[in-house]
């Protein structure tokens, strides 16, 4: 990824009581006061303000065209882009406003988005749609990796092609935007109407309860401090262990360091160390780092000798691909930490005990900034190349992330995550440093088949230390699919 995904400055920007929380206010600048008026200056040089953001089209009539998204239903992620209902929540109630805008803007009905049933079917109504010809959606949510396997296959329209799409305004992510396509074209795009990365964006909740009553220093101040790293959470995590019932058999009652599915625990440390499995640089170069960065193998080694050690980590979650388990233990007060994604954390707001979230610890202190891992799973927005009217699909596309970016994701983010599941002052900063560390790994997401799960979790889920020959068997497997999405 060219440069570092950063929604903190997006709302930054947007929020300005947001900056409140910053080092200082205006009355508390140095010299703020202390100025010469206007009139006791010879002269008063003006003041250059920045223009209030916009998406820089007129309103249009499309005459009560009836416009639809293509989208899958899923219990880990917002999917749904049109909303048509209200139900008094403050996230809905931005996103029905937002559908209402610009069905007004554009004089056009949003159909409900059609929800087949999950990706794979979304995915098949798409191609037989393209394949039939019948223009039947003028934007598609596909998921990601799906996707990005056909992108050179002709189904998609290149979005940096339509008229009204400006790439370079921020509520476009051009720099995941530019790790994801691998030619000049943009066939696959993420804004802020993508909240679906942001749900599936991880984060580590400790048990602040446990912490108090163990008497450990809270992860807040160390992440603070620049000295949350995983050699202390390792520490912690064993001194919360306790088998319980003492019989010396490590079971649903005792009491873990961590809990967390295998599909994506080592990956969360691989991450949280800034490493990235591949890159794709600005000259198209794309290089696969699984053996020559050895620091991969270290970091995944560490990973597994210290959850895999008895009673660290609660191994019962290893056949779970979702959270069901993490959130009992966790709930109950029988493990110190736990990982969850953002739209999974949801499900902890009946917890008694009171949490914490921080992002996952940097791997040592040397490392300047902790990172963040996207997981594989998001839907990524595209158009047809049959779409019925592009300059429509156009138009709609960039009105939409721009009130998503100046009206959504401040409810999403302000409210929904900072007001309903974080408890406490400090959890809310930590909620900006993960938003500001996320670290996009197209291994994670893109090639999430061959080398988050077909190497990271296939050897986890097993106990296995055997990363080199899973990667050799691999190799040629991953250097066709990147072969394949850059038209070679």
């Amino acid at each position: 990824m060219k440069k570092s995904l950063s929604l903190l400055l997006a709302l930054l920007m947007l929020l300005p009581a947001v900056t409140a929380c910053g080092d200082a206010s205006s009355a508390d600048t140095p010299g703020a006061g202390d100025a010469a008026s206007p009139a006791a200056s010879e002269e008063t040089v003006p003041v250059e303000t920045e223009p209030e953001l916009s998406d820089d089209i007129e309103p249009m009539d499309f005459e009560q065209y009836g416009f639809t998204i293509l989208t899958s239903s899923t219990t880990t992620q917002h999917a749904i882009t049109a909303i048509n209902e209200q139900n008094g929540d403050v996230l809905n109630e931005a996103m029905y406003n937002r559908t209402q805008q610009i069905a007004e803007k554009y004089n056009i009905i949003f159909n409900d988005d059609y929800v087949p049933g999950n990706s794979d079917a979304a995915l098949n109504a798409f191609t037989n749609s393209q394949q039939a010809g019948d223009q039947a959606y003028d934007l598609a949510m596909l998921l990601e990796r799906r996707a990005f396997a056909l992108t050179n296959q002709g189904y998609f329209t290149d979005i940096g092609s339509l008229e009204y799409v400006n790439l370079d305004k921020p509520y476009w992510f051009q720099d995941v935007n530019d790790t994801i396509n691998f030619t000049d074209k943009t066939y696959l795009s993420y804004g802020s109407a993508n909240l679906g990365m942001y749900d599936m964006t991880h984060v580590l909740c400790f048990n602040q309860k446990m912490i108090t009553d163990l008497q450990l220093e809270t992860p807040y101040n160390l992440v603070l401090e620049g000295t949350w790293t995983i050699d202390k959470m390792k520490t912690m995590g064993e001194t919360a262990m306790r088998d319980v019932d003492g019989d010396g058999a490590w079971g649903e009652t005792d009491i873990y360091g961590l809990v967390g599915a295998t599909n994506a625990l080592p990956m969360n440390f691989l991450a949280a160390a800034r490493q990235r499995t591949i890159e794709n640089y600005e000259d198209g170069t794309v290089e696969i780092r699984l053996l020559s960065n050895p620091m991969i193998e270290e970091i995944f080694t560490y990973v597994s000798d210290m959850c895999w050690q008895t009673g660290f980590w609660y191994t019962k979650t290893t056949d779970s691909n979702n959270y069901w388990r993490t959130e009992s233990h966790f709930q109950e007060d029988r493990a110190l930490f736990a990982d969850h994604t953002f739209y999974s954390t949801i499900s902890l707001r009946d917890m008694v005990s009171d949490f914490g979230i921080v992002p996952f610890p940097k791997y040592s202190e040397d490392q300047k900034e902790y990172g963040v891992m996207v997981e594989a799973g998001s839907r990524t927005m595209t158009v047809p190349a049959n779409v019925a009217k592009p300059d429509l699909s156009g138009a709609v596309l960039e009105t939409l992330h721009f009130l998503s970016y100046r009206d959504v994701m401040p409810a999403y983010y302000e409210v929904t995550l900072k007001q309903k599941v974080s408890r406490d002052s400090v959890s809310s900063q930590m909620l900006d440093i993960i938003m500001d560390s996320i670290c996009y790994d197209l291994g994670m997401t893109m090639f999430n088949d061959n080398i988050k799960d077909g190497i990271f979790t296939m050897l986890f889920k097993a106990n296995l230390r055997k990363y080199s020959s899973a990667v050799n068997g691999k190799m040629k497997a991953i250097e066709a699919a990147i072969a394949a999405a850059k038209g070679e």
